[in-house]
């Protein structure tokens, strides 16, 4: 995990300097080649991986391992948080429109929520990928991020079956994300000898 903090301390850097310059228009994004942005979305997926996992190695894989281990209720759960979660960007958001006094304090908390759910959705792209690579036998949580880039990239050829996936991977990385806590690594379980009693 090494490799992962020094780069992730990159992204870091990156994602700062990005932040400052300013996010620009979001709609000529869409004005750009296709080849160019696979390019764009892959690095970028590439980079919250490696931020996900290298800043927060003990919840990132603990919470990867929930959407590998325990599909179905990461999906249960995931979908009524999604619920939640969109009504309360809905309301937040409506409410800072409504008055500059509410908006000061509505866009910070936007910001946190917003930054939540893109890892919460990075984790769930990473375990259902990581899942995927598990049936071939590369078990592996490189191959999960590695297969959440490819995912990334080949959306943009198909914008409907990208915005599925990633609807698909915000549920899983919702339910798999507030059900793991932070800090607490999840360790396989090992065989511990007897009691040696005379």
């Amino acid at each position: 995990m090494g490799e992962f903090a020094t780069l992730a301390s990159v992204g870091a850097g990156t994602a700062a300097t990005a932040s400052a310059t300013g996010v620009g228009d979001l709609g000529s994004f869409w004005t750009l080649s296709v080849p160019v942005r696979a390019a764009v979305l892959s690095a970028s997926t590439l980079l919250l991986g490696i931020l996900v996992v290298g800043l927060f190695p003990d919840y990132g894989t603990a919470a990867v391992d929930r959407v590998r281990e325990s599909m179905l209720s990461s999906f249960i759960i995931g979908s009524v948080v999604a619920v939640v979660y969109g009504g309360c960007i809905g309301l937040i958001w409506f409410a800072a429109g409504q008055d500059p006094i509410v908006s000061l304090i509505a866009m910070p908390v936007l910001f946190v929520l917003v930054g939540l759910g893109t890892v919460w959705t990075a984790i769930g792209l990473v375990g259902l990928c990581q899942a995927a690579a598990d049936l071939v036998g590369a078990d592996h949580l490189a191959w999960g991020i590695l297969g959440a880039v490819v995912v990334a990239g080949a959306s943009v050829t198909a914008p409907a079956y990208g915005l599925a996936i990633a609807v698909l991977a915000a549920v899983f990385g919702f339910g798999a994300g507030i059900r793991t806590r932070p800090g607490v690594r999840s360790v396989p379980d090992r065989v511990v000898p007897p009691d040696r009693k005379v």
